[in-house]
């Protein structure tokens, strides 16, 4: 399985309405890379929509040119290989996303080339995950807000995830809150603040729903600052969660530490690749912590979470649904989980 070819190419997508994008311009862009090896069997890898142009021309071309005549097998020497080349000081962005997409696209290599789903491969935990839909969209009305979310948990999803810390005052925010939890009695709410707040932002939030049961609050602080969010967590009883865009193994390994997280949340389309979030899900483990999957890219993310035993619960996310679209394939969701499925690789394919 020698690498013979690998190409990458940014895609932007018009969401189907202009209120299902909450991110700015970029918030539907995307890398997708795909891996060519001598006996034909290909592989593909996705990362998020940061610097995607730069991400891209470094796989097209350094990285691309690096790795022709590797065995795709190899996945930890070509890690390593690259980490050398083009990042010896251990920074992140551009090498880390390049590194994600790239990863993925190895991994799935790997399952076709051994006739196996990835997620076998990892361990074979289960078949399935529980997911949870991230629908509560910032340019929705109230009205629209209680209705996404009601949709979807009578489509099956395990929870709904509301953003909040989207241009709206903290009054306004907690009114949407309360409008959401009297609307879906007892289900599993969240909230996705996108690293919105400042420590006494999110303390006054926290205080005024904390007797909505939140299931938690993800992202709420600036920068995913530690020392600041271990002082969040000991101000509120709603569990913290975050890490979704984190590509450092050491601010993991640093968060945990110091006990300034309830749930990590990493993504193999952003840390590094599936071999990364391996390492992730062990030293989540290790401290006890429990990890639940977010920042879209639910099919890249699925083969982990359902491979190891340490895997939680996925996020579906409302804005990628455009993205999807470009899927040719892709995980089944049923029942309140998504399926692995039974097919060589990671189990997803995009159209052409």
């Amino acid at each position: 399985m020698i690498v013979t070819n690998i190409e990458s190419q940014v895609e932007h997508i018009k969401p189907p309405r202009e209120s299902d994008a909450y991110a700015g311009a970029e918030s539907l862009t995307y890398v997708r890379c795909r891996v060519t090896t001598d006996d034909g069997i290909c592989g593909e890898g996705v990362t998020g929509r940061f610097l995607a142009d730069q991400v891209a021309h470094l796989l097209n071309g350094g990285i691309a040119d690096t790795l022709k005549g590797a065995n795709a097998l190899d996945i930890e020497a070509i890690t390593a290989q690259l980490a050398r080349k083009f990042n010896p000081r251990q920074s992140t962005g551009v090498f880390v996303s390049a590194l994600s997409a790239l990863d993925l696209a190895l991994w799935d290599i790997k399952g076709k080339g051994l006739g196996q789903p990835v997620a076998r491969l990892i361990g074979g935990a289960r078949d399935a995950v529980p997911a949870y839909a991230t629908v509560g969209l910032p340019a929705y009305s109230e009205a629209e807000l209680v209705n996404a979310c009601k949709t979807a948990l009578a489509e099956g999803f395990q929870g709904a995830k509301i953003l909040v810390g989207a241009g709206r005052n903290i009054a306004e925010d907690v009114q949407r809150i309360r409008a959401v939890r009297a609307a879906i009695g007892h289900a599993p709410l969240m909230l996705d603040a996108n690293c919105a707040y400042s420590v006494a932002e999110a303390k006054r939030l926290a205080e005024q729903v904390a007797d909505c049961d939140i299931a938690f609050f993800e992202e709420p602080l600036r920068g995913n600052d530690i020392p600041s969010l271990a002082e969040l967590r000991r101000a509120t009883r709603i569990p913290l969660a975050s890490g979704q865009m984190i590509q450092s193994v050491a601010w993991f390994r640093d968060v945990l530490a110091a006990g300034a997280l309830d749930i990590l949340q990493p993504n193999a389309a952003f840390c590094g690749g599936i071999s990364t979030m391996l390492r992730i899900l062990a030293l989540a483990e290790a401290h006890g912590v429990p990890v639940t999957g977010a920042g879209g890219f639910e099919s890249a993310n699925l083969p982990v979470m359902a491979g190891h035993a340490h895997g939680g619960m996925l996020e579906v996310h409302g804005a990628h649904v455009a993205i999807k679209a470009r899927f040719a394939t892709h995980p089944e969701f049923r029942d309140g989980k998504l399926h692995v499925p039974n097919v060589p690789g990671l189990g997803f394919s995009l159209k052409d």
